[in-house]
């Protein structure tokens, strides 16, 4: 009985103790899953995490970005960078350069450590870390190219443009031209700055800099002005006794009196010289009306100006623009070598081709009109000449005759003169050292055909009177001998004249340049 009393006792003790063993090991069970869940789930750097060498163990993100701030913000302060250019100086800080430490990015990076795979690949990760620290290293990042503007606003303010030789023309001295020497310039290597700006900010040198700058040579020196003073052009035309027509193309001519064109720039002779009318102090004198015929009107003349200024263009060598033939070929030139104008249609333009200015003036002497022109001479050629001659010429349209009952049988008037079609060619020919080394052909001129205006008279003439026979010879009236008529047919020509010419003044003058108004002698 006590035997069995005991071992029920002893059995009892032994599911207590089991039991109890059972509690402590759920309890301790429960302690390390509630230990490894705080672990997993706070919200600080875990041991052994460091940025720039400092620890973050239990720091928030906000905290380790404060303190990485702090720690980082005197290197910031370091950049400052200091141009200086003689007694110059200007000076540039970080944010100038929108330079920065990458704190947040490192930060975030550091953070997941212990933060990603499996419970068990974290918990590993962080006992690894824990015994072995993980360091991280911010970086600093800059933008020296925002310094770009301030870089080339310095350069404006320090910067000094070379001044180029200078040439004055004065045609009516006996030295034509005059001088100012050049002067050098100086300016920033910008290029240059802003690479060795971007290498000694990477290598933390923060010393003053000496900007470097370059020497600036003008375009055009004093020798080199000098070579544009040679006379490459020249051409004449004979002028007319016609003192109205002389004074049109002196008053025209001074248009280019005195001219300088730049490389590049176009010359005008309507827009040099403007209207050319009455208003404008300009004379009447022989015009080409209509394409074949001559009338007097303000401004006759003005062509011969224009055309001796193209040739003395074509002999420079510069480019033609614009050019028009006359309808009629002209006296005073060659043909093919006239240049018609007619304020506003059609005009004479030249371009300078040239690399060089050039200048021109004009001046009249023994009873011609003179052009020059100067310049830097060619290295390709010594002179050009210009050879023109006609290319083909038709026969000369018959005249048209109109009848006139005022006028006596057999006389004639013409009104207009018939002429041929004529088309002509001209070429620049080049030479060297006398020696032909280029043509080239212009463009043609075609001078069309003009159907002349011939009046004819269809009046009878008055009967002879009848002669006495035996009066004496020396006593009898004269027979007309032929082309001769009668004092009162003579009148009624001279009316018949003034009729013909009032008719012609009557009609317009062209208005286009398909038909320009233009001048000759």
């Amino acid at each position: 009985m006590e035997a069995r009393t005991r071992t029920k006792k002893n059995n009892i003790w032994g599911k207590a103790f089991l039991i109890f063993v059972l509690v402590l090991l759920l309890v301790a069970v429960g302690g390390v899953a509630t230990y490894i869940y705080h672990i997993l789930n706070i919200d600080t750097f875990y041991a052994g995490v460091e940025v720039d060498g400092i620890p973050l163990e239990d720091m928030t993100k906000e905290e380790a970005i404060a303190v990485l701030q702090a720690h980082n913000q005197p290197d910031l302060d370091k950049i400052k960078i200091v141009l200086t250019h003689e007694d110059k100086k200007w000076e540039f800080g970080y944010e100038d350069i929108n330079a920065h430490i990458n704190i947040e990015e490192v930060i975030e990076e550091a953070y997941l450590v212990g933060r990603q795979g499996t419970v068990i690949d974290r918990l590993k990760e962080i006992y690894q870390v824990s015994k072995e620290p993980r360091k991280f290293q911010t970086t600093l990042t800059y933008d020296v190219s925002q310094l770009k503007d301030e870089i080339e606003a310095i350069a404006s303010e320090i910067n000094e443009e070379p001044v180029d030789a200078t040439i004055e023309f004065h045609p009516d001295k006996k030295e034509k031209f005059s001088f100012t020497p050049e002067k050098m310039g100086k300016g920033m290597l910008t290029e240059k700055t802003m690479e060795e700006l971007i290498a000694r900010v990477d290598a933390g040198d923060f010393s003053p800099y000496e900007i470097p700058m370059e020497e600036l040579h003008p375009k055009y020196t004093l020798d080199e002005v000098k070579t544009w003073t040679a006379r490459i052009a020249y051409y004449s035309t004979k002028l007319t006794n016609n003192s109205n027509r002389n004074h049109n193309i002196r008053l025209s001519s001074q248009a280019f009196y005195n001219v300088r064109v730049d490389p590049g720039e176009v010359y005008s002779f309507n827009e040099a010289t403007g209207p050319r009318g009455a208003k404008e102090g300009y004379k009447p004198a022989a015009v080409i009306k209509d394409g074949n015929r001559f009338e007097d009107e303000p401004g006759g003349g003005n062509c011969q100006s224009s055309t001796t200024l193209y040739g003395a263009v074509l002999r420079a060598d510069l480019e033609i623009v614009e050019r028009w033939p006359h309808s009629i070929p002209s006296t005073y030139t060659p043909i093919g070598t006239d240049a018609s104008v007619n304020y506003p249609y059609a005009d004479f333009k030249f371009r300078n081709n040239k690399d060089t200015p050039i200048f021109i003036t004009r001046y009249i002497s023994g009873g011609k009109l003179h052009v020059e022109i100067y310049g830097k001479p060619s290295e390709e050629y010594d002179k050009i000449e210009i050879i023109s001659y006609e290319t083909s010429r038709s026969n000369v349209p018959e005249y048209k005759i109109v009848e006139d009952p005022n006028m006596y049988e057999g006389q004639e008037v013409i009104e207009i003169v018939s002429r041929p079609k004529i088309q002509a060619v001209s070429y620049r020919v080049y030479y060297k050292d006398g020696k032909e080394v280029n043509r080239v052909k212009e463009t043609a001129s075609t001078y069309p055909a003009v159907k002349g205006v011939k009046r004819v008279g269809t009046k009878k003439r008055p009967e002879e009177p009848s002669v006495d026979e035996s009066k004496d010879e020396n006593q009898k009236t004269p027979k007309p001998s032929d082309g001769e008529e009668p004092k009162q047919e003579n009148s009624n020509q001279n009316d018949s004249k003034k009729n013909n010419s009032k008719k012609n003044n009557s009609k317009k003058s062209d208005s286009g340049p398909g038909q320009p108004k233009q001048e000759d002698t």
